[in-house]
C-alpha cells in the first residue's frame, strides 16, 4: 500500500481537444463529411511533463488508405495517439469517428459572375477572365452542374471601369482543388 501510494504522489490527469488528422487518403477520394472532427484526449503522468504540455504535443492520426467510398465508423485505439514521452493515455471520448469519403472527379465549369444588388443599377460585368475553371471535387457536388457563379461582387466603387478580383462561390460544394480560385472582373459604369 505503501509503494502505490508513493509510486503515484506527483502525477495528475489533463484533457486535451485534439483535432484528428486523417493519412493516406487515396487520391480518388475526398472527406465529405466528418463527425466528431475534436476528440478529448485524457493523458496522466507527472505534473513535470504536463505543465509544459499543450493540445498541439499530442496528435491523433488516422490511417484511412485502405478505405473506400462511403460512410466509415472508425474506432479509436492507443495506437491512434501520439504524445509525449513519460504520459499514457487514460481515455478518449468519444472514441471513434464518422467519416464519409466520395470519390472525386474534375470539371471544366464556366463561370457566372454575380453583382451585388447595391451595384446592378450602376454598373455592369464588362467582361471576366477567366471564363471556365477546373473544379476537382466530390463526384455528388460536380456531376450534375456546368457552372460555377462567384461571390456577389461588393465594394466601394468610383470609377467608371473597375477591375475587381472576385471569388468563386463553393460553399455547397465538396472541393479538393480549383484552378484558378481567383477571377478578374472589369466592371463598366452604364
Amino acid at each position: 500500500m505503501l509503494w502505490f501510494a508513493v509510486s503515484h504522489v506527483g502525477e495528475t490527469r489533463m484533457s486535451f481537444s485534439v483535432r484528428v488528422d486523417f493519412e493516406n487518403l487515396g487520391k480518388e477520394f475526398i472527406i465529405k463529411r466528418v463527425d466528431n472532427e475534436e476528440i478529448i484526449v485524457t493523458v496522466y503522468g507527472p505534473v513535470s511533463i504536463l505543465k509544459g504540455i499543450r493540445a498541439r504535443d499530442i496528435k491523433l492520426k488516422l490511417n484511412i488508405g485502405d478505405a473506400k467510398e462511403g460512410l466509415h465508423v472508425i474506432t479509436l485505439s492507443e495506437n491512434d495517439v501520439q504524445m509525449p514521452k513519460g504520459l499514457r493515455l487514460d481515455t478518449l471520448k468519444p472514441d471513434f469517428v464518422t467519416v464519409e469519403l466520395s470519390r472525386t472527379i474534375e470539371k471544366k465549369l464556366k463561370i457566372i459572375v454575380r453583382l451585388d444588388n447595391k451595384w446592378k443599377e450602376i454598373y455592369r460585368v464588362k467582361t471576366w477572365s477567366p471564363q471556365f475553371v477546373y473544379v476537382e471535387g466530390a463526384k455528388e457536388s460536380l456531376e450534375k452542374i456546368d457552372t460555377i457563379e462567384t461571390l456577389p461582387l461588393e465594394g466601394n466603387f468610383f470609377l467608371d471601369e473597375e477591375t475587381v478580383d472576385a471569388p468563386l462561390d463553393i460553399k455547397d460544394m465538396h472541393v479538393k482543388r480549383l484552378k484558378p480560385e481567383i477571377i478578374k472582373v472589369v466592371l463598366r459604369r452604364y
